[in-house]
């Protein structure tokens, strides 16, 4: 018996409006089946890495928000999930006393 790994190109549009740190949480961790193996949670970030012409780590910084994506970037990034760029990087507001 052999096992073909293969991954998932498609991925779900983000309906619930969630910001990138919080939709990237939401998705399963990997999960291994007799015939596919996936990993959406490494698939998004080796997609946005590729749209973006970035590398995975850089991907993953984005997500974790640990830096922030250039304006072009955030749009490539809105595209890939059917967002907007709002929902994906809300503007952090300070709580004012």
């Amino acid at each position: 018996m052999t096992k073909i790994n293969q991954t998932n190109k498609q991925f779900t549009p983000n309906v619930k409006k969630l910001p990138l740190k919080e939709y990237y949480n939401s998705l399963p961790f990997a999960k291994k089946h007799v015939v596919v193996i996936s990993k959406p949670r490494e698939e998004l970030a080796l997609a946005i890495a590729n749209a973006c012409g970035k590398s995975l780590m850089t991907a993953k910084r984005w997500i974790y928000g640990y830096s922030k994506p250039c304006p072009a970037e955030k749009e490539k990034i809105a595209e890939l999930l059917s967002s907007s760029v709002d929902n994906l990087f809300p503007q952090n507001k300070e709580v004012e006393a």
